[in-house]
């Protein structure tokens, strides 16, 4: 009989080493992402603008949001979801932001990615918070459609698609 793989824990990005390896996953992942090849087109200078980027959004989620990482048993990490609270607006209903959440290109069909959304929306979820996210992808799009994202916004048309804002309401 084969033995069940044990599930990967999914850990806070509480040290530093781990944060750096969350902005290099992030990095390596985007670069190939639709939307930043359109705004960046030359690779070395994608590059430079999502290290730039992603280190700034590791920071801030650091300090006023979370950081969900999934390390395998060396450490190297598969997956990484960066969420944050924007600052205070309009709305009456505490609501987090999902900035990104991505999983090693090896690491992919494993379910690592919603595995992050699921452990994250359920801590959102009991303190009653809203959720929302740009996906900038249609496979993104019906991803979070799973998890009860809505659009909010006009829905991109291709070929000129854009990121659609989505919005996942309290529970």
């Amino acid at each position: 009989m084969p033995s069940a793989v044990p599930e990967l824990p999914i850990v806070p990005a509480d040290t530093r080493a781990l944060r750096r390896g969350a902005r290099a996953l992030l990095v390596r992942v985007f670069e190939r992402d639709p939307m930043w090849r359109r705004l960046v087109r030359w690779a070395w200078a994608r590059t430079l603008v999502l290290r730039y980027y992603y280190g700034r959004a590791v920071r801030v989620a650091h300090a006023e949001g979370r950081i969900d990482v999934v390390p395998d048993a060396s450490g190297r990490l598969l997956a990484a979801a960066v969420w944050f609270i924007p600052s205070a607006g309009a709305e009456d209903t505490r609501t987090w932001h999902l900035e990104a959440v991505v999983v090693d290109e090896n690491a992919r069909g494993k379910s690592l990615g919603s595995r992050l959304l699921r452990h994250a929306l359920e801590a959102i979820d009991a303190e009653g918070a809203a959720a929302t996210l740009d996906a900038s992808t249609p496979d993104s799009q019906r991803l979070y459609q799973r998890y009860d994202f809505h659009p909010i916004g006009p829905v991109p048309v291709q070929p000129w698609a854009r990121d659609l804002k989505m919005r996942r309401e309290p529970r």
